[in-house]
């Protein structure tokens, strides 16, 4: 171990160690643009520049390449320092005058403008990109050609690279977003895009399949991880603290012996493609509802606000068109889809919430609001949101070509065919089995119905043509949240009348951590405050609450959470009463009704 002084802070780092390393790890800021943890030292943007004093001597060196020596004392914002940093950042701005990343630098260092001509390019030259395709994809890709003012990053002979992976990595560190893979790679260059979010964000390679994931792990997509596409990168090994990555796991298959089955595989949504008139697939601003609720949440590609996909500006008309996939037997689905109707006007009142200037319109055959109290529901959304509800089929829609708005044709009341312009339409689609569902059917013996449903006797919903196989939920027939979890509960009933003699043979008892003895100490409260996008977080500040929390008498902990209920929360708080001693904790949060004994269970597996 090596002995340094950095900014007065005495430190004990690894031989070899960087300076910038160094700084990194003691919570010292050094600006850098051509630096990166998984690649070779290379100090070509100048800017990581540090006064180092030994022996009664200073000098000035990049931090990035010089490493620590005993004894050294290491000045990161000394006058020299940033005397000269200033004026490289000056030159680079000159270079890059269009770079955002400079520009911050530039802001942050208060320099207003550039002493020097500007070149207006795109490319300062760091080598991030080169090393990056060098040493860690193994490909070579690019390099740096010419010399002088000339010199510049580009692929073997100026061509679009047949080698080239497309993986990204070079756009992904390069500071100036200034190098772009299409022009290097002769491949279609696809970004790997999100399968939760209905493909309108983009994800990594690893990747949590979805907010709330039990267990709340990241998982690897093989097909897309650059690791098994030529067996190099492993960068994220190496960045990874709990040393969690492990390329050689497999999937498994497991053979359990059980006494029944329930089948909840859910469903899938209606191919709105197949409804050409509508649009979508071709017109950006035609969207489904399940892409639109995507928009509308918190966890969402766009944090929750209502943003059109074709220019991502916020729309203020909107159009919802009922039964896309429902009732209609020209697409062989004949049946009601049940929840159109109410999700349709839920998405409607969230955007209304989102943004008081959106003006939302259903176009509806029938409203069906058949559960507890959703007939009042419709009513409010009406009165008190000012929705607009218009019984008509919308018979086409038409893209604006200049504008990219929608032209909706429909009649009206009065029985006049009206067109009528909107910045975003969303199409209300039905629930159906999918194709994988209904061959899980087929194999388990079971009679499906003329949609593919799975056939149930009109007395016991939950019972299929086969004893000892029991459903619930969408498979039945389409059906809402409430219903579906009642339905799961009958299933469930059926199941344990099935095994009643075989009832707790294979129980094991949870075992809890001995609880600790907090007679007599003083209140140690963690306070932990949900967000829960634009239910709490709508209406309420948020980290102001936090900030107030702290400042309360006994309270050692404060912070907020997205969502409070999430089982990676969870953990979360159960790490929290460890670090920070507490013995009381408070979670602000929705329905203690629903919540309350997740948060005692969380507790008592923490000791409390």
């Amino acid at each position: 171990m090596v002995d340094v002084i950095i900014d007065g802070q005495y430190l004990s780092v690894e031989e070899e160690t960087t300076i910038l390393r160094a700084a990194e790890v003691a919570g010292i800021k050094i600006p850098t643009l051509c630096y990166h943890k998984a690649l070779s030292w290379y100090g070509a943007c100048r800017i990581c520049l540090v006064e180092i004093s030994m022996n009664g001597r200073s000098q000035i060196q990049a931090s990035c390449q010089y490493q620590v020596k005993p004894g050294m004392v290491v000045r990161t914002n000394s006058e020299r320092v940033v005397r000269t940093r200033k004026i490289m950042v000056e030159l680079l701005l000159a270079r890059c005058p269009n770079s955002k990343k400079i520009r911050e630098l530039a802001d942050e260092l208060g320099i207003k403008e550039t002493r020097f001509p500007k070149r207006d390019e795109n490319c300062l030259l760091c080598g991030l990109c080169v090393r990056m395709c060098e040493e860690r994809m193994g490909r070579s890709t690019i390099g740096f050609a010419k010399r002088g003012i000339a010199r510049e990053v580009v692929p073997p002979f100026e061509e679009r690279s047949e080698i080239c992976l497309g993986c990204g990595s070079c756009e992904f560190v390069c500071p100036t977003e200034g190098i772009k893979p299409e022009e290097i790679c002769k491949k279609e260059i696809r970004p790997i895009t999100s399968e939760f979010d209905e493909h309108l964000g983009q994800r990594s390679a690893i990747h949590i399949p979805f907010p709330q994931a039990i267990p709340n792990k990241a998982v690897i997509d093989r097909e897309n991880c650059i690791h098994f596409l030529n067996e190099e990168c492993g960068v994220c090994r190496e960045f990874c603290e709990a040393d969690a990555i492990d390329f050689s796991q497999k999937e498994e298959s497991l053979n359990l012996d059980v006494g029944a089955v329930i089948l909840a595989p859910g469903f899938e949504e209606f191919d709105a493609t197949l409804k050409g008139e509508f649009g979508y697939g071709v017109y950006r601003n035609v969207v489904t509802s399940i892409e639109f609720e995507r928009l509308l949440s918190a966890s969402g590609p766009s944090k929750g606000k209502v943003l059109r996909p074709s220019d991502q500006k916020h729309p203020r008309k909107i159009a919802f068109i009922q039964c896309v996939g429902s009732r209609d037997s020209s697409c062989n689905k004949g049946y009601c889809s049940s929840v159109c109707c109410m999700y349709a006007t839920k998405e409607a009142v969230i955007a209304k919430e989102h943004e008081k200037k959106i003006e939302p319109t259903i176009f509806f055959m029938d409203l069906r609001a058949f559960g507890k109290d959703f007939d009042k529901y419709y009513e409010r959304a009406q009165k008190e949101y000012g929705i607009r509800y218009i019984r008509s089929m919308v018979s086409r829609v038409k893209e604006m070509q200049q504008t990219k708005n929608l032209k909706i044709k429909y009649a009206n009341d009065q029985r006049e065919i009206v067109e009528e312009e909107f910045d975003l339409v969303v199409l209300s689609v039905g629930l159906r089995p999918s194709e994988k569902i209904q061959q899980l059917g087929r194999r388990l013996g079971l009679e499906l119905n003329e949609y593919g449903f799975c056939e149930t006797q009109d007395l016991s919903p939950v019972k299929t043509s086969r004893a000892g196989i029991y459903v619930c939920g969408a498979f039945q027939e389409p059906k809402d949240i409430p219903e579906t979890v009642i339905q799961a509960s009958g299933a469930a009933s059926f199941v344990q009348g099935d095994l009643a003699s075989a009832r707790g043979k294979l129980v094991t008892k949870k075992e809890y951590p001995p609880e600790m003895d907090v007679r007599g100490q003083p209140p140690r409260i963690g306070a932990f405050i949900c967000h829960c996008g634009i239910n709490i977080g709508g209406v309420v500040d948020v980290p102001s609450v936090v900030r107030y929390a702290k400042t309360l008498p006994n309270v050692v902990y404060a912070t907020d959470n997205l969502y409070t209920c999430s089982q990676d929360t969870q953990e979360v708080i159960k790490e929290k009463i460890k670090e920070h001693n507490l013995n009381r904790v408070l979670v602000a949060s929705c329905s203690p009704r629903t919540h309350e004994p997740l948060f005692q269970e969380t507790i008592r597996e923490a000791g409390l």
